[in-house]
C-alpha cells in the first residue's frame, strides 16, 4: 500500500465521520430555527433603574415591554442606551439580543465545520483514483 492509497483512506474515513456528525447538527440546527421562528428587528432602550440594575425596554405593535438584563445578556457596548434587538413574532414579550439563539449558532457551526471536513475528506478521498 503506497502513500496515496493511505491518504485516500484517512480522506474516506474523514468524509464518513464529517457526514454521521455533521448532518445531525444540521437538522438539529434547521428544527430549533422552524420552533424559534422568524424574529422582528426592534429597538432597544437601557436605563437603570434605582438599584442599578440594568433594564430593557422596547415596544411591538404598540404594547411596551421591559425586563432585566442578566449576565447571559451579551452587549457589544456596556455603555451604550440603545441597541438592536429580536422579537419572535410569536411571543413578542421574550427579546433576544441576538438574530439566532445560542443553540442554534452552536448546532449550525458544528454542522458547517463537520460538512466541510466530510467534503475535504471526500474530495482526499478520490487522490488515488486521479494520482
Amino acid at each position: 500500500m503506497s502513500i496515496i492509497d493511505t491518504i485516500g483512506i484517512i480522506g474516506e474515513m474523514l468524509s464518513w465521520i464529517g457526514a454521521i456528525i455533521g448532518i445531525p447538527f444540521l437538522i438539529t440546527a434547521v428544527i430549533i430555527n422552524a420552533i424559534d421562528g422568524p424574529r422582528s428587528v426592534t429597538k432597544v432602550t437601557i436605563v437603570e433603574d434605582l438599584d442599578q440594575q440594568r433594564i430593557a425596554i422596547w415596544s411591538v405593535k404598540e404594547r411596551t415591554y421591559t425586563r432585566h438584563l442578566t449576565s447571559h445578556d451579551d452587549l457589544r457596548d456596556h455603555d451604550s442606551t440603545t441597541v438592536t434587538g429580536y422579537v419572535p413574532e410569536r411571543r413578542p414579550d421574550r427579546l433576544h439580543l441576538h438574530k439566532r439563539s445560542h443553540a442554534e449558532r452552536l448546532c449550525r457551526t458544528l454542522a458547517i465545520t463537520m460538512l466541510s471536513t466530510a467534503a475535504i475528506g471526500f474530495v482526499t478521498s478520490l487522490l488515488p483514483i486521479f494520482w
